[in-house]
This record gives structure tokens, C-alpha cells and sequence, in this order.
């Protein structure tokens, strides 16, 4: 008896809050990957794109509502996600040929996120996912209280980390303090060493005004620029810092999708004041490691309670975004026929792809060469009108077709060989 081939998920087996979610996470990812094209180091609270007063409320109201917050997002969706697929899998009782489904879906993942990283952006983040994905294969069969542990385990090596942090880092300081006392003419050179240094780190700094000509002047230098900065070939296929909080919240994303909310939020009889709850607190931690990181980033932490307080924000703040997001969908969105955000979460992938697209023809020396040019302030529009463009482009284009053109590849790589 010939056996059926191997289909595809089909669209109406989609999960609409899921959807939704990733929608509002491919949006959100924007205010933090538009500063990876635009500024010389992004990530510097004083540095690159701060004309004025206003720039700095700007960037702590950037970072401390959206800064990792849906990254996490769609990590946790990523490992909803995956879960599911496997699930269907399991129930279409395809045993082994599953199993190859599953590694060829996360190989040509690695293999697209390999090529946006080399030839779009250099800070692509799906290969580091498809990595995640394969290390998520044994978790799968693990009940949620097994998986807590997990969870609790991964953190508890983060929380170990920072304290180590705060300890050396007290220890550097108290030598500082100690090479104050030492006068001039007796200092060695291991005191000027440890002045200098923590001197440099307590002052409040200028904004950076320096002139930078663009990055990837042409297209084919830019090759070369990412091919020198880039780490797949050498051998690094994940980002080594966020692999732990990539498992944590993958892992959080599939207990989640077992206790049933993303199908109906009021299994949880208190879902509202679990998510709320959450949701303040995260806030509070959010508001003040963000505004440390902006306002008093010469203050060095040298407790440990705070240094403690400042491991977790984003996740905890994405997986906030997810429960209250969620539960908002469910009660008073779930019943609309026009479903755009639902739509941009169709195509998530497209959508993440061409925004980096965008982005290098914005800020790159091969388009506009806008690079530098920005303040904090102006980027904020320019965000809002690339969403426009998203929202226009793929409401056109799902009107034809029933999922993005990347999807369509993806899947179709992944199912191709198993229906021959």
C-alpha cells in the first residue's frame, strides 16, 4: 500500500494568538535592530545620536520598554512553535520520518539565517535559533514540573555568573580605592593602571560628534566587511552570550502552550492577576535597570541585591508582553475579520528579512548612506513608516498568496524530498 505523502501544517490548523504575537514581537524588534544599521556603537547610552536632552528620554523609553523585551517574544514563540510542529508531527504518526522533518525544517532555518547573516546583516539571529531548536529536541518529552527544573537550573548558572561579576567587580574597585590613597610618588605602575581605568568608567562622558563615513560603501565591500566580523565560519553558530536565556524562554514558551492559554487564556483561573502582576514588576525592574543604564551608567553596581535585580528584566518583561498580550487578543480582538498585525505574524520571517533589507538600503554606503545621520528622536518616524510599509506589503501580498514568499521556501525545502 503506497503511503500519503508528507503535508504540510495547513492554514487553518494556525494558532490566531500565536499569530498575533508574533506580529506585535516582528514590529517591536524594529526600535532595537534599526540602531544596529544606524549608529557606530548602538548600544552606548552617551555615544552616537544624542543632539540633544530630549535623544536621552528618547533612548530610555526605547531600551526600557522594548530593548530584548520582544526578542524574547519571539524566542518563546520560536519554542512554542516548535513544539506544536513536533506535536502534529507525533499525531500524523510519521515516527522517524518526523524526526527528519523536524532537523531538515531547523537545518534550512540555520541555512537562511546563515545567508541574511553574510549577504543583508551580520546581527542575524535564526541561525542562533535553529541551534536552540535541536537543543529543544530532548525537552520535548519532559513534563512541565521536569521542565521547571530546567528552567530554575539554566537560571540559577546565570544568577551564579552575576554574582561572580559583582564580586570581581567589588574587588577592582576596592583596589582603586586603595591606589587613591597611595600618593604620587609612591604609586606603582599597577596603581595608575587601576586609577586610570575606574577613572575613566565613574566619569559622565559627552555625546560622540565624530563624522563616520557609512558602512559597506558598496555591496561587495560590505561582503568582505561582514565575511571579517562575521563568526559562522569560524566555527561559532550561536551567540554564546544569549544561548542559556534563549533555552529559558524557549523552554517557558512550551510549559505555557501546554497549560492551554494560547487556546483559551481562562484555564488560569487568575490569568488576569498573574499577568498584570507580572506585568508591574517587570516594569518596576525594567524602569529601574534602564534608567541606571541611561542616566547613571558611571554609577558602577556594586551590591549584589541590585546586581541580582538586573539579570532578568527583558525576559521577564517579554514573557509579560506575552500573557497580557495574549489574554487582550483572546477577549476583545479574536472576533475581528481584519487581522493585520495577525497577518504580519503570518509572514514573520519575510517581515523579519525585509526589514534588515530596508535597513541597509537606509543606513549602508550601497543606498542612502543615511549612516550617523539620525539622532535617537528621528529614528522613532522612521520606524513608524517602514511598519506602514509592512503592513501595506503584506496585507497586498496575502491577499494572492496564502503565506510570505520565505515561508513558502522554507516549507517547501523542508517537505520537498519526503514527497518524491
Amino acid at each position: 500500500m503506497q503511503q500519503s505523502p508528507v503535508q504540510p501544517t495547513l492554514q487553518n490548523e494556525r494558532k490566531g494568538s500565536l499569530d498575533f504575537l508574533r506580529g506585535i514581537a516582528i514590529l517591536g524588534i524594529l526600535f532595537i535592530n534599526i540602531e544596529n544599521f544606524a549608529y557606530p556603537d548602538p548600544w552606548s547610552p552617551y555615544k552616537f545620536g544624542f543632539s540633544s536632552e530630549i535623544d536621552h528620554s528618547v533612548r530610555f523609553w526605547v531600551y526600557f520598554l522594548t530593548q530584548g523585551k520582544f526578542y524574547t517574544m519571539f524566542a518563546l514563540l520560536f519554542g512554542t512553535g516548535f513544539y506544536i510542529f513536533l506535536e502534529r508531527m507525533e499525531s500524523k504518526k510519521l515516527g522517524i520520518k518526523g524526526m527528519d522533518i523536524y532537523s531538515r525544517r531547523l537545518l534550512w532555518l540555520f541555512v537562511i539565517g546563515v545567508i541574511h547573516a553574510y549577504f543583508i546583516w551580520d546581527g542575524d539571529v535564526l541561525y542562533h535559533y535553529a541551534i536552540c531548536g535541536f537543543l529543544l529536541f530532548p525537552f520535548r518529552s519532559f513534563k512541565n514540573v521536569t521542565l521547571v527544573l530546567v528552567v530554575l537550573f539554566f537560571a540559577s548558572l546565570l544568577l551564579s555568573n552575576a554574582i561572580n561579576q559583582v564580586n570581581d567587580r567589588k574587588a577592582s574597585y576596592a583596589q582603586y580605592e586603595q591606589s587613591l590613597m597611595v600618593t604620587d610618588d609612591l604609586r606603582t605602575a599597577q596603581d595608575v593602571k587601576n586609577i586610570s581605568r575606574w577613572s575613566s568608567k565613574l566619569r559622565q562622558k559627552e555625546a560622540d560628534t565624530t563624522v563616520y563615513p557609512p558602512k559597506k560603501s558598496t555591496y561587495l565591500s560590505g561582503l568582505k566587511e561582514t565575511y571579517d566580523h562575521a563568526s559562522v565560519h569560524k566555527g561559532m553558530w550561536y551567540y554564546q552570550g544569549l544561548l542559556l536565556r534563549s533555552l529559558i524562554v524557549m523552554i517557558i514558551g512550551i510549559v505555557l502552550y501546554r497549560s492551554g492559554i494560547f487556546d483559551n487564556f481562562r484555564v488560569w483561573k487568575y490569568y488576569w492577576l498573574i499577568s498584570l502582576s507580572l506585568l508591574i514588576l517587570s516594569l518596576y525592574i525594567n524602569y529601574v535597570r534602564y534608567y541606571h543604564w541611561t542616566f547613571e551608567y558611571f554609577d558602577p553596581v556594586l551590591t549584589l541585591w541590585k546586581e541580582l535585580f538586573f539579570v532578568f528584566p527583558k525576559e521577564l518583561l517579554g514573557v509579560s508582553y506575552i500573557l497580557v498580550l495574549n489574554g487582550v487578543y483572546q477577549k476583545f480582538l479574536k472576533g475581528m475579520k481584519f487581522k493585520i498585525i495577525s497577518s504580519i505574524g503570518k509572514m514573520a520571517l519575510s517581515n523579519y528579512l525585509f526589514q534588515s533589507i530596508v535597513l541597509g538600503f537606509i543606513f549602508y554606503g550601497y543606498g542612502l548612506g543615511k549612516f550617523n545621520e539620525y539622532t535617537r528622536t528621528e529614528l522613532l518616524p522612521i520606524v513608524g513608516l517602514i511598519w506602514i510599509v509592512q503592513l501595506l506589503l503584506t496585507w497586498l501580498w496575502l491577499r494572492r498568496h496564502k503565506q510570505g514568499p520565505v515561508e513558502w521556501l522554507w516549507r517547501k525545502l523542508t517537505y520537498h524530498s519526503f514527497n518524491k
